[in-house]
Formats: C-alpha cells, structure tokens, sequence
C-alpha cells in the first residue's frame, strides 16, 4: 500500500496468489470483496483502508440494512462458477465435499455472529450453492 500525502490517495498491489503483481484500482468493489476470505488478517485490514477511501458506503452495504434484508453493490448479476471457485478458495472442477468443507470453514469466520458480515456471510452462501447446482 501506498499513501499520497498530498493528495490522500491511496493504492495498493497485491503481492502473492494468483493476482499477484495487479494493483487494486484493476478490480470492482464485488472483486475485492470476494478476495476477502482469502488474505490473512493484516492484509483484510489495508484492503478495508483502501476500500474506506475508494468505496466510501462499502461497509453499510457489507452489512445491509437495519430490517436484516441484503444490500449488494452493482454487479455484473449472477455469480459465475469462477466467482464462486475464487471465492471458496477452491479450483475449478472441485467436488460436492470439498465445496462443503470450504463453505463450512469460511463460514466459521465470516458469519455475522462470529464478528462477520451479513454480505460477506450471504456471499459464500451464493457460491456454494453456484457450484453446487453444477453437482446435481
């Protein structure tokens, strides 16, 4: 991460995984967030910096709103299989358990009652179920 000074502006690389060397500014607010259950804890704490600045609302729409019910930032619509695979931290052509397991994992930290969000929660609980449709 890098801050200007002068300006405020912040920008970020990433430095390991499969984006490895692609600067932030590269990625939308859904891909960024998608990227969440993948870094570790000190990494998830600049990308939140970095997306105070660049997606000022991004937390109220993280956490929905007060009747409970999702707000989603704009996205490009239903979750596609690779979506869903980078989200679980899996690759593609992984099987029903290995599905399972990563859902239930990611869900042990990112479920609401864990300090998680509502979004994020709501988020693997789509690419599960993405890839599990292809598993019929």
């Amino acid at each position: 991460m890098s801050l200007d000074h002068d300006s405020g502006a912040l920008s970020g690389q990433i430095i390991d995984g499969p984006n490895a060397g692609r600067s932030l500014d590269a990625f939308d607010l859904p891909q960024l967030i998608a990227m969440i259950p993948a870094f570790d804890v000190e990494s998830v704490a600049l990308l939140e910096s970095y997306l105070d600045r660049r997606f000022p609302a991004w937390r109220q729409n993280a956490q929905g709103d007060a009747a409970g019910r999702q707000r989603r930032p704009a996205s490009s619509g239903k979750m596609t299989d690779e979506e869903a695979y980078q989200i679980l931290g899996l690759q593609p052509g992984a099987g029903r358990d290995d599905i399972s397991r990563a859902h239930r994992a990611l869900m042990k930290k990112l479920h609401p009652d864990q300090g998680g969000s509502t979004y994020l929660a709501a988020r693997v609980n789509e690419a599960k179920d993405t890839l599990l449709r292809t598993h019929l």
